[in-house]
């Protein structure tokens, strides 16, 4: 690590007090006026800034889970908690904050603006949302925007920017009008991208991580994102590259918070483990680091806890911490800077259209080259959309019946047949559902922060409720995903921190308190959906490997980790050997595996592998001459992969397992998760298209 050098006259900041009363796991920091919301774990506070240095706490609200970030406009704070979405505080009397509503973000909300009647909502490799909270108790979804990984994002005058993490970009917007919202324009970073300010005609990007587009490569680039890019947006579709200035090299990739805000000709920069600078921009095409704060962290002998947010005040900056808080850094000279956002967008009440089948379908040969979409209904699916506004997030198949979890909709029952879709019952109470599964002849379903719930069902919608867990991770946290590997044990999600936690637990007696198996791995869904025979299961680690426990015993156990942790891997699937792709074979977040037959069909890069429960792989394979991506689901012989943030769908014929056939490519409206089969027909939850059923069995 090289330390930075600083000319020896430079001071910019003063000693750093903590703020007592808020949460040492500070995570986000918006200031209003006289009016500091501070978001750390589950807890949003409001404190009084009208003596800057000496924040006085007024009330705090709980129930946020991993709280993100905070937009403060006017009543309302619009804070984003990764899976439980987008929340709506009214903040009229901040000593008495209360939570309007709770809305269902497409995916994790981790950045939000507010501007006029819409809200922007970054969701990682999913995009932009729009929303419209025109009615705060009932914000609606507008649109979805898909861009590489968007992590932030800022408006003004028309025009949204979004910071990108995995490929170092801006991503700009025209959001004059949400009827015609669209990408005119990008921008390169020199790192990974995620803080954005707006300042007169100038954009400051905040990155981080490994350097990008400069010409750096291999080891060296490790660690040598760290630091500010400067913009001229006079033309915001066209950003032009100003300067930039590098921060001290850091290789540890963990904690992705980076931040910069500006005022009085500084820029305030935070990069998270290697602490927060201070540079000089009064003359922005050289801009120079003039100081560094770092806050003490005894866990680690790193520079700094990571910090993760800040603000502007009087004579101040406001500074969240993980761990460690809210701290005040007293800095001379600096105010809190008027960031208008000009016009705000049109058309707040326009909804995307979602069409009732696939906005790209080609049907295949046997030989996988494309063909002539055969005539009639082939090419069409039976849809089905609650009266409710939800989206389609999972659906589990018993027999003719479907259990289908909407999210804000809660859980449908229906009845299939070849003319679609018989709406036979819902799960009382309003709940929010995002997954649901078969353990036996029980069902298994996420219900947010309701936790965890497992349902007899003496008839398909006759629910009776034998077992409930909260959920998986710290008090609070939001019960998310599910499995039943075995007819005995249960796999749970929720999020805790930067990491999915998955609980293996024994549900042989529903009412006693499961016995549990902690593995963290982070974004998504990658655990199997069964079992082996013998016990095995395994949980793809996405960039690393397959981790595979045992279900035979009376205690689940690890008997080979992804990291190597308690034992060798056998599959690593970081690199994979015997293939002829020229770039890297490796699992990503858009890779998983499920049981066919007795191996389990792991999706990796644009291929695939065949695992053994002895945890031995066949050689990687591309699927396809070009390749294909998605999370598999089969009936034994037809598997299904859903590409959820690319909106795809491609359904094979696994018959022969060395050699499978394409069968069928939809590009949808919607964005599919985990499907299933019915008598050879593909069920797909596709988000806000609905849940999609192929109106012909696949042969």
């Amino acid at each position: 690590m090289n330390p930075p050098t600083f000319p020896s006259s430079s001071s910019v900041f003063g000693t750093p007090v903590r703020v007592d009363g808020v949460g040492r796991m500070g995570m986000a920091v918006a200031l209003d006026g006289a009016r500091l919301f501070a978001g750390a774990g589950p807890t949003l506070y409001a404190l009084d800034v009208s003596y800057p240095l000496h924040p006085r706490l007024l009330g705090s609200l709980n129930g946020f889970d991993n709280l993100r970030q905070i937009r403060v406009r006017g009543d309302f704070a619009y804070v984003v908690s990764r899976e439980t979405g987008l929340r709506i505080v009214d903040v009229s009397a901040p000593a008495r904050m209360r939570l309007r509503s709770r809305y269902d973000t497409v995916e994790m909300a981790t950045g939000i603006e507010a501007v006029g009647d819409v809200a922007f909502v970054s969701e990682r490799i999913y995009g932009v949302e729009a929303v419209d909270v025109r009615d705060p108790d009932n914000p609606a979804h507008i649109a979805l925007r898909k861009t590489f990984e968007s992590q932030s994002c800022r408006y003004r005058d028309g025009f949204l920017f979004s910071g990108e993490w995995g490929c170092g970009e801006v991503t700009v917007f025209d959001a004059r009008d949400m009827r015609g919202w669209r990408i005119v324009g990008k921008a390169e970073l020199g790192g990974h991208g995620d803080g954005l300010e707006l300042d007169g005609n100038l954009l400051f990007c905040s990155t981080g991580h490994h350097s990008l587009h400069r010409g750096i490569e291999g080891d060296e680039a490790r660690g040598r994102g760290r630091g500010l890019d400067i913009f001229d947006i006079a033309d915001p579709a066209n950003p032009r590259h100003v300067a930039r200035v590098d921060f001290p090299r850091f290789l540890p990739h963990e904690d992705d918070y980076w931040t910069v805000r500006t005022a009085n000709g500084w820029a305030f920069c935070c990069d998270s483990h290697n602490g927060l600078f201070a540079v000089d921009v009064r003359d922005v095409s050289h801009p120079v680091v003039r100081d560094r704060l770092c806050i003490p962290d005894s866990s680690r002998d790193w520079p700094s806890g990571a910090i993760s947010s800040l603000e502007v005040g009087e004579g101040c900056l406001y500074m969240t911490s993980r761990p460690g808080g809210l701290y005040v850094v007293p800095v001379e000279g600096v105010h809190p800077q008027p960031r208008p956002t000009g016009k705000a967008p049109e058309g707040a009440g326009y909804r995307e259209k979602y069409g009732e089948g696939a906005e790209r379908q080609q049907a295949c040969n046997s030989k996988n080259a494309p063909s002539e979409p055969r005539p009639g209904r082939s090419h069409s699916f039976h849809v089905y959309r609650p009266a409710a506004a939800g989206q389609a997030r999972a659906v589990a198949v018993r027999g003719d019946v479907a259990y289908v979890a909407f999210g804000d909709a809660g859980l449908h029952v229906l009845r299939l047949s070849e003319d679609g879709f018989e709406p036979l019952g819902e799960l009382p109470g309003a709940r929010r559902v995002t997954d649901c599964c078969l353990a036996g002849d029980r069902l298994l379903v996420a219900e947010g922060l309701d936790g965890y719930a497992l349902y007899d069902l003496s008839s398909p919608a006759n629910f009776r409720e034998v077992a409930r867990r909260p959920g998986a991770g710290t008090a609070g946290s939001v019960a998310f995903w599910c499995w039943a590997p075995t007819p005995r044990h249960i796999a749970l999600s929720a999020r805790d921190g930067s990491y999915a936690f998955y609980r293996l637990a024994d549900f042989a007696d529903p009412a006693a308190r499961p016995a549990v198996l902690d593995r963290a791995c982070s974004w998504d869904r990658y655990p199997a959906d069964r079992a082996a025979g013998n016990g095995a299961y395994p949980v793809i680690y996405p960039y690393a490997g397959v981790a595979w426990m045992d279900l035979s015993g009376d205690v689940p156990r690890i008997v080979r980790d992804a990291f190597g942790a308690e034992g060798t891997a056998v599959v690593r699937t970081a690199g994979f050997s015997g293939t002829a792709a020229a770039a890297p074979v490796v699992t990503d977040q858009r890779n998983g595996v499920c049981r066919l037959g007795d191996r389990f069909l792991c999706t990796v890069s644009d291929g695939y592998v065949l695992l053994s429960p002895d945890g031995s792989a066949t050689p990687w394979r591309r699927l396809g001459p070009d390749g294909h991506r998605g999370a598999p689901r089969t009936d034994g012989r037809l598997v299904l992969l859903t590409e959820r943030s690319g909106r795809r769908a491609t359904v094979w014929d696994f018959a022969d397992p060395e050699a499978p056939r394409l069968l069928r490519d939809y590009g949808l409206a919607g964005n599919p998760d985990l499907g299933a089969f019915w008598r050879g027909r593909a069920l797909i939850p596709a988000g806000h298209q609905g849940l999609l059923m192929e109106t012909i069995p696949v042969g």
